[in-house]
């Protein structure tokens, strides 16, 4: 449950802006899709972790490389990491619950598996569209079992089956689901993994606030993901975008007929005038 969150809406009221259009936003929007357009201003975010690569020694020793901000893009003993710095959110219908992967759960590794999942759509009177995280990750999986793994990681010392000092993730594995009471059939692979983080710190003054085109828009626009709602700008039916057109040419068409009928009859009147 996400319910217990002080929230916008406490301290800055339901109808917070000048603009009654804006407000009713509010409904279906919440005040963080609008007001946190970038997150990871200022330290780098993380947003995949690459535990299969572990294990990589240098001398002998495990070791830790950096990018130029100070940010680990490999450890031994966790793997790669992909780093990121003012980001663009990824949007979702959220209305306050989630579900997660629990140890022991079987899984289907044809898609990436879900760490958690964030409840919501547009017919559910609770979610509103939140920005999110999408963090990806490659994690240690029992492939017969179709679970995953929870590995032993630490140990005081070598010998004692913990990966950070052994780096066996045979033994790790073995040791990890035992302390959890899970079966191990002694297969391991990696699968892809994906969790979805929801995003509410580093809002932004009101002059950076999302700008109205950014979403509504045909061409990429921030929600074009979220396409189970009519947005104003966005959608719209050739069907009727064509017959909207006919409309108008028969209208201009209509008016110019009626135009010149008059001017036609007009000059005949004024020649039938002078001629007696």
């Amino acid at each position: 449950m996400n319910r217990n969150r002080a929230t916008c809406e406490q301290c800055h009221g339901d109808t917070p802006h000048e603009s009654s259009i804006i407000n009713e936003h509010n409904v279906k929007v919440a005040c963080q899709t609008c007001h946190i357009p970038i997150y990871a201003k200022v330290n780098a975010t993380q947003l995949h972790w690459d535990w299969s690569t572990a294990g990589k020694m240098k001398d002998g020793e495990p070791y830790i490389e950096h990018d130029e901000d100070g940010n680990a893009t490999y450890k031994s003993i966790k793997g790669s990491f992909t780093w990121g710095k003012n980001l663009k959110p990824d949007y979702c219908w959220f209305n306050g619950t989630a579900d997660h992967y629990f140890i022991g759960d079987k899984v289907d590794t044809l898609s990436v598996i879900k760490m958690n999942t964030l409840n919501g759509e547009y017919a559910d009177r609770d979610s509103k569209i939140i920005p999110i995280k999408i963090h990806t990750a490659r994690q240690i999986y029992d492939c017969a079992n179709s679970m995953i793994i929870q590995p032993k990681l630490f140990s005081e010392a070598k010998g004692g089956g913990g990966y950070w000092k052994d780096f066996d993730w045979n033994i790790a594995a073995k040791m990890g689901m035992k302390a959890v009471d899970e079966p191990y059939s002694g297969n391991y692979c990696f699968v892809n993994t994906v969790m979805y983080w929801p995003i509410n710190h580093m809002v932004s003054t009101a002059d950076k606030a999302v700008s109205c085109i950014e979403c509504h828009t045909r061409d990429n626009g921030r929600l074009a993901s979220l396409n189970d709602f009519y947005m104003p700008g966005r959608n719209y039916s050739a069907g009727i975008d064509n017959i909207g057109i006919l409309l108008i040419i028969f209208s201009f068409a209509g008016v110019t007929l009626h135009g010149l009928v008059r001017i036609v009859f007009y000059r005949k009147n004024n020649q039938g005038g002078n001629h007696e």
